[in-house]
Protein backbone atom coordinates (compact mmCIF):
# COMPACT_ATOMS: atom_id res chain seq x y z
CA UNK A 1 0.00 0.00 0.00
CA UNK A 2 3.17 2.42 1.17
CA UNK A 3 4.54 2.17 -2.82
CA UNK A 4 0.65 2.36 -4.32
CA UNK A 5 0.56 6.05 -2.67
CA UNK A 6 4.26 6.53 -3.23
CA UNK A 7 3.54 5.88 -7.26
CA UNK A 8 0.48 8.54 -7.15
CA UNK A 9 2.43 11.01 -4.85
CA UNK A 10 4.73 10.76 -7.91
CA UNK A 11 2.74 10.91 -10.36
CA UNK A 12 1.04 13.74 -8.81
CA UNK A 13 4.62 15.55 -8.41
CA UNK A 14 5.06 14.78 -12.43
CA UNK A 15 2.11 15.93 -13.32
CA UNK A 16 2.46 19.20 -11.73
CA UNK A 17 6.01 19.77 -12.61
CA UNK A 18 4.66 19.92 -16.11
CA UNK A 19 1.49 22.48 -15.01
CA UNK A 20 4.34 24.53 -13.72
CA UNK A 21 6.47 24.22 -16.92
CA UNK A 22 3.14 25.55 -18.92
CA UNK A 23 2.29 28.06 -17.01
CA UNK A 24 5.79 29.70 -17.72
CA UNK A 25 5.72 28.77 -20.98
CA UNK A 26 2.11 30.68 -21.43
CA UNK A 27 3.56 33.48 -18.78
CA UNK A 28 6.00 34.25 -21.74
CA UNK A 29 3.98 34.19 -24.32
CA UNK A 30 1.62 36.89 -22.95
CA UNK A 31 4.54 38.96 -22.50
CA UNK A 32 5.62 38.50 -25.89
CA UNK A 33 1.83 39.48 -26.77
CA UNK A 34 1.49 42.57 -24.20
CA UNK A 35 4.50 44.03 -25.44
CA UNK A 36 3.31 43.39 -28.96
CA UNK A 37 0.19 44.91 -28.05
CA UNK A 38 2.20 47.98 -26.84
CA UNK A 39 4.20 48.40 -30.20
CA UNK A 40 0.76 48.28 -32.18
CA UNK A 41 -0.89 50.84 -30.27
CA UNK A 42 1.54 53.06 -30.60
CA UNK A 43 1.99 52.63 -33.76
CA UNK A 44 -1.85 53.35 -34.55
CA UNK A 45 -1.11 56.12 -32.33
CA UNK A 46 1.59 57.70 -34.57
CA UNK A 47 -0.92 57.04 -37.76
CA UNK A 48 -3.94 58.60 -36.05
CA UNK A 49 -1.38 61.74 -35.87
CA UNK A 50 -0.27 61.26 -39.47
CA UNK A 51 -3.35 60.93 -40.39
CA UNK A 52 -4.52 64.48 -38.52
CA UNK A 53 -1.82 66.09 -40.08
CA UNK A 54 -2.79 64.91 -43.44
CA UNK A 55 -5.99 66.07 -43.47
CA UNK A 56 -4.59 69.39 -42.14
CA UNK A 57 -2.37 69.64 -44.95
CA UNK A 58 -5.56 68.45 -47.94
CA UNK A 59 -7.60 71.26 -46.07
CA UNK A 60 -5.16 74.19 -46.31
CA UNK A 61 -4.35 72.91 -50.14
CA UNK A 62 -8.43 73.41 -51.01
CA UNK A 63 -8.40 76.68 -49.71
CA UNK A 64 -5.47 77.23 -51.73
CA UNK A 65 -7.07 75.38 -54.62
CA UNK A 66 -9.86 77.90 -54.16
CA UNK A 67 -7.54 80.95 -54.46
CA UNK A 68 -5.54 80.18 -57.37
CA UNK A 69 -6.06 81.91 -60.10
CA UNK A 70 -3.31 80.34 -63.05
CA UNK A 71 -3.99 77.03 -65.13
CA UNK A 72 -0.41 75.98 -63.92
CA UNK A 73 -1.29 76.63 -59.83
CA UNK A 74 -4.79 74.54 -60.35
CA UNK A 75 -2.87 71.63 -61.84
CA UNK A 76 0.11 71.75 -59.02
CA UNK A 77 -2.68 71.90 -56.29
CA UNK A 78 -4.51 68.85 -57.82
CA UNK A 79 -1.01 67.27 -58.18
CA UNK A 80 -0.27 67.31 -54.55
CA UNK A 81 -4.18 66.98 -53.29
CA UNK A 82 -3.97 63.65 -55.16
CA UNK A 83 -0.98 62.73 -53.52
CA UNK A 84 -2.17 63.54 -50.31
CA UNK A 85 -5.73 61.92 -50.81
CA UNK A 86 -3.58 58.50 -51.64
CA UNK A 87 -1.65 58.72 -48.42
CA UNK A 88 -4.66 59.58 -46.55
CA UNK A 89 -6.54 56.72 -47.60
CA UNK A 90 -3.07 54.39 -46.60
CA UNK A 91 -3.17 55.67 -43.58
CA UNK A 92 -6.62 54.44 -43.12
CA UNK A 93 -6.03 51.45 -44.55
CA UNK A 94 -3.09 50.72 -41.96
CA UNK A 95 -5.71 51.68 -39.22
CA UNK A 96 -8.31 49.07 -40.24
CA UNK A 97 -5.50 46.31 -40.51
Amino acid sequence: MATDLQQRLNRIVSKSNVLVEKYQQLLVLKQSAEEKLDQKQQEIEQLRQQVERLERENQYLRVARTLSTTPEQLSESRMIINRLVRDIDKCISQLNT
